[in-house]
């Protein structure tokens, strides 16, 4: 009993909220106390320090309020990193930006500019630091099985293996697959088919392997459903892998045993859409939309920044340029740039520019292949270059050209396009939007010689999904994971 109040006392879910908060605060209290104290060090006139302490406490008020109406109290596992980050920025912004309105307005107090300024980056680097923190603390109580919540998984389909497989890589989601319910007679043989094994044969390796353990997983009758629900008060969370065996009575009869349910969709069919919700006098209507980047007016915006990114890289990294080309220069024999032809914006072929990394005969002309670890063919110059992504540079000449963009899915050579159209569906759909230096999928490590068809995914993802936001967001996360030399490549 006493390890049960424990592990609910210690529920990420409760706990997240008011320490987000009292963090928050604490934060935004010492930034002003140490601006002040910043500012005093040089002769000026300041203020007493109450008047600033009753302005900070003003503006840990007033960052509640707009952080609760921003969503950035909401559960961290709803929230990525960097949209956590970005609702600290614009949630200070605003703060801030009404601080000094107000102070504008209030002749009768003359009020510091440069302590408000101080104030507020240091909140920012506070905040920063502090909700890293907090999101590695919570990450780590819900790795240990605190707050963790229990799913039912309904279906019958290859999802079930993928949302496994998720889940696995990612225990600090907190959430963990203990039964199936489905039509089927046999579990273990629709998993093995999925993944690859035989109907009827024995269990494939490759099941032991998923991040949830298929073996752990019991098998019920989906006609037993809200009986077996009933005897196991634990599980809270009902999973529909396929949305035709949510019936009304069933949704129905777990609403009444107050358990949560929720519908995933098939990710390659359904989450790279682009829905919008519509009413039409009280009738709810999803429509298709086309891919954003198909309207003017966004192509536009993208193109705008992709010319001041190229410029802007280009101009400030020209003698990184002068000294890579001096050392590709001295390491082997042959030219200081390769070109090999891609496939872009509507299948369209072009010519991507990279520094030079193998020697000149590396490969074939009849016989492309995959670049793999260790590579005999690399220089001792191209073994960094491929390590640190530097050899990729070059292709900010490309992005200016309008060959390809600052973000977009990766381009591949016209045999591998041809092969892999083929094999995935809707791989050409990735064509829809310029190919890029960095995309969605490489960001979440899908690089190199990794999975075509989840890198299809995410790829399509962005391409019915995009933003300038998404596209600003992805930009930051590959200059972050290029700091932290998580981009490396061989």
């Amino acid at each position: 009993m006493a390890e049960r109040g424990q592990r609910a006392w210690l529920d990420p879910r409760h706990l997240w909220m008011p320490l987000a908060c009292i963090g928050d605060g604490l934060c935004i209290g010492l930034a002003f106390a140490l601006a002040y104290y910043l500012r005093s060090l040089s002769p000026h006139q300041l203020l007493p320090w109450d008047v600033y302490a009753g302005l900070g406490l003003l503006t840990i008020l007033s960052y509640w309020a707009i952080q609760v109406g921003l969503g950035g109290y909401s559960e961290p596992k709803r929230l990525s990193r960097f949209e956590e980050w970005a609702s600290v920025l614009v949630g200070l912004g605003f703060t801030f930006g009404l601080i000094l309105a107000g102070a504008f307005f209030i002749r009768s107090v003359s009020l510091s500019r440069l302590v408000l300024g101080y104030a507020g980056l240091l909140a920012l680097l506070e905040l920063t630091l502090v909700r890293a923190g907090l999101r590695l603390g919570m990450g780590w109580l819900c790795s240990r099985g605190y707050g963790r919540q229990q799913v039912i998984w309904v279906g019958s389909n290859s999802m079930l293996a993928e949302v496994l497989e998720r889940l696995g890589r990612s225990p600090q989601l907190g959430f963990e697959v203990v039964a199936w319910a489905g039509e089927s007679a046999d579990f273990q043989d629709q998993v093995n088919s999925q993944i690859g094994g035989d109907p009827g044969g024995p269990p494939n390796p490759e099941v032991e392997s998923l991040g949830g353990s298929v073996a752990g997983i019991e098998q019920i009758e989906l006609a037993h459903l809200t009986a077996y629900l009933q005897s196991h008060p634990a599980i809270q969370e009902v999973w529909f892998g396929q949305p035709d065996l949510a019936t009304a009575p069933l949704v129905l009869s777990l609403q009444a045993l107050s358990r949560q349910v929720r519908l995933v969709p098939d990710i390659l069919a359904f989450l790279t859409v682009n829905l919008s919700l519509q009413s039409l006098d009280g009738i709810p209507l999803f429509t298709l939309r086309a891919p954003p980047l198909r309207y003017a007016h966004n192509r536009c915006l993208k193109r705008s920044m992709d010319i001041l990114g190229a410029l802007l890289g280009l101009i400030l990294l020209s003698p990184l340029f002068l000294g890579i080309a001096a050392l590709v220069a001295c390491s082997s024999p042959g030219p200081i740039f390769y070109y090999q032809e891609r496939i872009s914006l509507d299948g369209q072929p072009f010519w991507i520019a990279k520094f030079r990394t193998m020697r000149v005969d590396a490969e074939p002309a009849d016989q492309p292949g995959w670049t793999r670890p260790g590579d005999p063919r690399r220089t001792r110059i191209g073994t960094f270059l491929r390590r640190t992504n530097l050899d990729e540079l070059p292709q900010l000449w490309n992005v200016l050209k309008g060959e390809m963009s600052l973000v977009g899915p990766r381009p591949e050579r016209p045999y591998f396009v041809q092969q892999f159209s083929q094999e995935i569906p809707k791989y050409l759909d990735r064509h829809l939007v310029k190919t890029g230096l960095t995309g969605w999928a490489q960001i979440h490590g899908l690089r190199g010689d990794t999975s075509i068809a989840r890198r299809t995914q995410y790829d399509l993802y962005y391409v019915q999904n995009w933003s300038l936001w998404l596209d600003l967001r992805i930009l930051a996360i590959t200059l972050w994971q290029g700091i932290r030399g998580q981009l490396a490549g061989y």
